[in-house]
């Protein structure tokens, strides 16, 4: 019997959506090194957006629709370790998703993740709002009474950073050690220090507090946070604090360089009611732990400010309280008064609860956070860069990610396509109507095999996959894929029309090479009922006649031996022996064809499955091809997404 559909050998090939990238390993830097310019990226990691890509075939689409990043055994025993694992993770996320995250806090996180557990360098920024010459005062005056020790004279940084100007970032060590060789180098006493390259000033501070906090505070003044009121919300706000732009001098230049200074806290201060209110028109953030708010007031009570997002506090009073005390020690209860009614010991209390250990090779709180809010904002950067690819597959514009949803969805409809086909015709082999065909009742209906073959096809070949198929066709449609100057795809196979015979029925026929959705299923389901079923009914009339021929003949011979003088039981042996060989024949015959037209049913409606997916392939792979470097893209998304979610991981198992 002739093949129905022939068939395009479709040639399909795995199409790489990444390039290997060589792994990087870079040290821990100081702060100064991470204050310098970052260096130029090299082509070893800048994802390339101009490498032709492969055609996309069948193969790939049963393929999985994510890709991760391999790692070799010896790579694998090393990330057994979570913070090992989460420091390759951020690695991978720095080099294969550069456009995705805030590489300046990747750098930071990677500083921590190298040091001992419980002992990280916290940064805090500490940023002067520019509304008024009094915020830079404030602020500055406010990190005196925090790091002061009040019973101790002044000491000689307290006079140094009053006499700073805040316009110019200044970084402060507190740490006895750091205290230590800032005093070796200069006449034994705390003195500012430059660092390599820059004319960033330096002040190692000693703090009882806070010795062993390991911290690091770098104070400025906030001018980039009146441009994170802008849309962008709670996020751009926390790019503004958390990742403040400097302007450092250079020796070589007389312009600044304006260089990033991620820190893991932010501590906002302002002065008045105009910092106050100049706080409050920004998105804040929920977790104050990380991002709090100081404004100063002269007269201040502790019911002023009951419900807002802003600490009061009054460093004239705290200041007051503290010369008090260092005077003579018997103004302790005055110092007292003043001391509460300033409020600094609230601001302490945030800084000291964040940056001492929490407990024995425990990860500060700081860092958990900062790495958390790494991977969450990448990850609404990669949604946000999805959203934008859907929102132009809405307007007429195909997208890689269009593309990739649809060979998903044309993976699973062959998939159901298949098991449809297998449990529809299981079905109707097996119905009641199918077994009226039987080869002993084909004497009384065998003018019903072409009517009852015919109904079964229409309501059990296909149905669902066909409707499916139309609606598959109209997705593809949807997402722009076109033909030349046609507005939808042309889709290779036979296309079925109607036409009016003289009776007015509408017979389908074959008018074409192109349709507008892939018309395998109907064509075949047409072949076989124009070709195969009247075959099986003239067989079945065929052997009908042919049996009861045979049976009519051997009755005939036996009533004819009969009158031969042959005995009754001897005629009757004959008669039988024709009639029991004829129906023998009969069932044989009848029930090889079944079979035979079974399997025919079958396999073709598993040609009819594979030529519509090839067709919808073709149509898919030509879209493919005129899309150049954005499956660079799709598969920079999906790498970032596995690297996320990898890391993520790692960071729930880290202690």
């Amino acid at each position: 019997m002739p093949t129905a559909l022939g068939l395009r050998r479709v040639l399909a090939q795995s199409r790489v959506l990444g390039r290997a990238a060589s792994p990087s390993s870079s040290a821990s830097v100081c702060l100064f090194c991470s204050f310098s310019r970052r260096p130029a990226p090299t082509a070893a990691w800048i994802p390339s957006r101009r490498k032709p890509l492969p055609t996309l075939g069948i193969q790939r689409r049963r393929q999985s629709a994510t890709t991760t990043v391999s790692s070799t055994p010896a790579e694998t025993a090393v990330l057994s370790d979570p913070r090992q694992e989460l420091e390759s993770a951020l690695r991978d996320l720095q080099s294969h998703a550069p456009n995705y995250v805030n590489l300046a806090r990747v750098q930071l996180a990677l500083r921590n993740l190298a040091q001992q557990p419980g002992h990280e360098s916290i940064r805090v920024a500490i940023l002067a709002l520019t509304n008024g010459s009094e915020s830079g005062r404030i602020a500055k005056k406010l990190l005196s009474l925090v790091l002061a020790d009040p019973l101790k004279p002044a000491a000689d940084w307290e006079a140094q950073l009053e006499a700073h100007d805040v316009s110019q970032p200044l970084i402060i060590r507190v740490g006895a050690a750091g205290a230590g060789a800032g005093a070796s180098r200069q006449d034994s006493s705390e003195i500012l220090a430059t660092a390599k390259g820059h004319a960033m000033p330096e002040l190692s501070v000693s703090s009882p507090a806070m010795d062993k906090s390991n911290l690091e505070i770098v104070i400025t003044r906030g001018d980039s946070l009146t441009t994170a009121a802008q849309p962008g919300g709670a996020l751009a706000l926390e790019d503004a604090v958390l990742v403040p732009t400097v302007d450092v001098p250079t020796p070589t230049s007389s312009h600044p360089t304006r260089i990033a200074a991620p820190v893991h806290m932010a501590l906002l201060v302002g002065d008045g009611i105009l910092g106050a209110a100049s706080l409050l028109s920004l998105p804040l953030l929920e977790d104050r732990d990380i991002i709090t708010c100081a404004v100063n007031f002269k007269q201040l009570s502790a019911d002023d400010l009951s419900g807002c997002p802003v600490t009061g506090i009054n460093v004239d009073a705290g200041n007051k309280g503290l010369q008090l005390l260092r005077a003579s020690v018997g103004n302790a209860m005055e110092f007292q008064t003043l001391w509460s009614e300033s409020n600094i010991g609230q601001i302490r209390e945030w800084l000291t609860t964040n940056v001492l250990p929490s407990g024995e090779a425990a990860t500060k709180a700081p860092v958990r956070h900062l790495i958390s809010s790494l991977l969450q904002n990448a990850g609404a950067a990669i949604q946000a860069e999805e959203a934008r690819d859907l929102s132009e597959s809405t307007t007429g514009n195909i997208t890689p990610q269009a593309l990739a949803r649809l060979n998903l969805a044309l993976s699973e409809w062959a998939q159901a396509s298949h098991e449809e086909l297998e449990q529809q015709l299981e079905v109707a082999f097996a119905d009641r109507a199918w077994e009226k065909l039987g080869w002993w009742k084909l004497f009384w209906r065998v003018d019903d095999v072409s009517m009852l073959s015919s109904e079964m096809l229409a309501l059990r070949f296909l149905p669902g996959a066909e409707r499916t198929i139309i609606y598959l066709a109209g997705r593809v449609r949807e997402a722009g894929v076109t033909e030349g100057d046609l507005d939808h795809p042309v889709y290779p196979g036979p296309v079925l029309t109607l036409f009016t015979t003289g009776r007015g029925n509408h017979e389908p026929a074959l008018a074409g090479s192109e349709a507008k959705w892939p018309q395998h299923i109907p064509f075949t389901r047409n072949y076989l009922q124009e070709t195969t079923i009247p075959a099986l009914q003239a067989l079945a009339q065929k052997l009908v006649l042919q049996s009861l021929t045979t049976s009519t003949l051997a009755t005939a011979l036996a009533g004819l031996s009969y009158l031969s003088a042959l005995g009754a039981y001897e005629c009757g042996a004959i008669a039988a022996l024709g009639i029991v060989w004829s129906l023998r024949r009969l069932q044989k015959k009848w029930d090889a064809a079944r079979d035979f037209w079974e399997g025919e049913v079958r396999e073709e409606g598993r040609k009819a499955v594979r030529a519509s997916e090839a067709s919808i392939a073709e149509v898919l792979d030509r879209a493919t091809k005129s899309q150049g470097d954005g499956f660079e893209l799709l598969g920079e998304l999906r790498r970032a997404k596995d690297i996320i979610q990898r890391a993520e991981g790692a960071l729930a198992r880290l202690k």
